[in-house]
């Protein structure tokens, strides 16, 4: 299983899933099923529904879980889906809920997709294929203040500046195709100490970009709680600190019992708490994890429990 994928924080997160038997769970990001495999350690009678934009992802899976088959509801769709999802295959509610939003090995690895700056690939960067912008419309065609608003948003590098006037100056010459050309226009503008991380960091806010990752994630937190089970639990394991923040703001949100102004004398917002925060601070990753798995280093796994 791990030729796809290796599952960050696998063993804590199903243990904060708290699977019950004869559960409902949604695994939100399948990739090659690792998370997806472990809960069926714990009880082989659930039912999954489970999410991935990418059908090889899905083949790999149904082939590594196929004597489980008859209790995954494969979707190849964004997680963002979920409440159409669980509309057409009539599930009204869920036990709980497991989002990995990390972006798979193999996809980094496969060529032809330009999620790395390791590879000489055309710049695509979409996880499903049949997305309508790709990498390659983001740098060549995104108006300069867009594409400088993706690079500094998303990036989070102190030299966002210099990489956007780079890249608008160099595809003014002729159209950046490949993951090397921008690879190589980032390097002559930034700190050769620098370039590992600028690199990394540019790569991923394109690709954030191009599939609209916050954006569907936000949407979909929003819709799990009204479907939650009331003990049921979110679990979600984020790489980026972005994504972090709004899971942790949300959570945040859900969380509290008021949101008047302090200086009100009763409460008139009607505000419920939804959502009990279980983990007050971020569940990281151990030495051993991030030595066998050096791209979990910056994984951060926050649960939160439906009141």
């Amino acid at each position: 299983m791990d030729s796809f994928h290796k599952s960050v924080l696998k063993k804590e997160a199903i243990e904060f899933l708290n699977i019950r038997s004869g559960g409902v769970y949604v695994d939100a990001t399948l990739g090659g099923g690792g998370h997806l495999a472990e809960m069926f350690k714990i009880a082989n009678d659930i039912k999954v529904i489970a999410f991935d934009t990418d059908m090889e992802a899905i083949h790999f899976a149904k082939q590594e879980l196929e004597e489980f088959n008859d209790k995954i509801i494969f979707v190849n769709k964004n997680f963002s889906y979920l409440s159409s999802a669980l509309a057409l295959n009539y599930i009204k509610e869920i036990d709980g809920i497991l989002f990995d939003l990390g972006i798979s090995s193999h996809q980094i690895r496969k060529n032809g997709r330009g999620f790395s700056f390791s590879h000489n690939e055309r710049l695509d960067m979409r996880m499903n294929q049949n997305g309508s912008i790709s990498a390659f419309e983001v740098v060549n065609f995104y108006p300069q203040k867009e594409l400088a608003r993706v690079i500094h948003e998303y990036c989070e590098d102190r030299y966002w500046q210099r990489i956007t006037r780079k890249i608008i100056e160099e595809r003014a010459k002729k159209p950046i195709e490949t993951t090397f050309q921008l690879k190589n226009l980032i390097e002559e503008v930034i700190p050769k100490n620098h370039s590992i991380k600028s690199f990394a960091r540019v790569f991923q806010a394109i690709r954030i970009e191009v599939n609209k990752e916050l954006d569907s994630l936000k949407k979909t937190l929003e819709s799990v709680v009204p479907i939650l089970k009331e003990g049921g639990r979110i679990v979600v394991i984020s790489y980026h600190s972005l994504e972090d923040r709004i899971v942790k703001n949300f959570f945040k949100y859900e969380n509290l019992k008021c949101i008047c102004p302090p200086k009100f004398p009763k409460c008139i917002c009607s505000k419920k708490k939804t959502l009990e925060i279980i983990t007050k601070h971020p569940k990281l990753p151990s030495k051993e994890e991030i030595e066998r798995n050096p791209q979990s280093r910056s994984a951060k796994l926050r649960v939160a429990e439906k009141c």
